[in-house]
């Protein structure tokens, strides 16, 4: 397992899964604020999301936890890894 270090990272972001909405965390590291979203949990909401984050933190690598290591979060995620 690859070890990081948060200071790699412009975002650490959490979220929080759920059927019908996501609530999330952002915390930009060269801030001391959170900012706190919620989107709902159809694919077109995430990928508006994850497009805002690239605009935000252009050729910026991003950190996210989310409570599950498997299913249809991680799945729509991992389109969008390091290497896109």
């Amino acid at each position: 397992m690859k070890v990081y270090n948060v200071d790699n990272f412009a975002a650490l972001i959490g979220i929080d899964w759920a059927d019908k909405k996501h609530d999330i965390c952002e915390h930009p590291t060269d801030k001391e604020k959170y900012h706190y979203s919620i989107i709902k949990s159809k694919p077109d909401a995430l990928h508006e999301w994850a497009m805002s984050l690239k605009k935000r933190y252009p050729n910026q690598q991003i950190a996210v936890a989310c409570e599950l290591k498997k299913g249809p979060l991680i799945y729509a995620l991992a389109k969008y890894s390091e290497k896109n």
